[in-house]
């Protein structure tokens, strides 16, 4: 008995199953990045002159936001209360929930300042960091990284961020096998005609 090959995936096949990948793998994980971000926050002295940049990042290292306060001239904080839901439970009572508190460093200049989110349990470290670059003329350069929640931001961030790096590096890995075989480096292999079975006689 002859048993037929599969037939290979159309070609909207594949365009949909990338589409997919690209959304479950890149889409999603950059807005839980997003939603919860970490931030590298660098401040340069020049003379009496501190300069503070501010870039928030998708992925740990890819900045989608870059802010500058110049010169600095103080420091602050802020918070947020974490928004409270309420669970509606058929014949329980109902059962509230608050998220976590946020965190801001506030980065003070003449005119301006900007709002950097930092977890309120590092937010006291990270201002007195700060002030302590401010008021040491001997600093030239600090650079912080600073987190929104270590929970969402750190692990979950981890998390999503490793499906991107298997996505990515699978796509490398076809591209490098269609460019070898294009040089002919990698022969493709044969496709089978089909499979014959021998059936035993009774």
């Amino acid at each position: 008995m002859v048993t037929p090959n599969p037939k290979p995936a159309s070609f909207l096949g594949k365009i949909i199953a990338q589409l997919l990948g690209w959304l479950v793998c890149i889409v999603i994980p950059g807005f839980v990045t997003a939603m919860a971000p970490v931030s590298w926050v660098t401040y340069q002295r020049q003379g009496d002159h501190v300069t503070a940049r501010a870039e928030v990042c998708l992925f740990f290292i890819i900045p989608y936001r870059t802010a500058t306060v110049d010169p600095v001239v103080g420091f602050g904080r802020d918070s947020q209360e974490g928004a409270v839901t309420r669970h509606r439970k058929t014949g329980r009572p109902d059962k509230y929930v608050q998220a976590e508190n946020q965190g801001f460093l506030v980065i003070k200049g003449v005119e301006t300042e900007e709002r950097v989110s930092v977890t309120p349990f590092n937010l006291d470290s990270v201002i007195e960091k700060s002030e302590a670059f401010l008021k040491d003329p001997k600093s030239t350069k600090l650079r912080l990284f600073v987190v929104a929640n270590w929970k969402f931001s750190v692990l979950g961030g981890a998390l999503v961020t490793s499906l991107t790096v298997i996505y990515l590096g699978s796509c490398v890995f076809v591209l490098g096998q269609m460019v070898l075989r294009a040089l002919g480096i990698v022969k493709r292999a044969a496709p089978e005609q089909g499979v014959v079975k021998k059936s035993r006689l009774p």
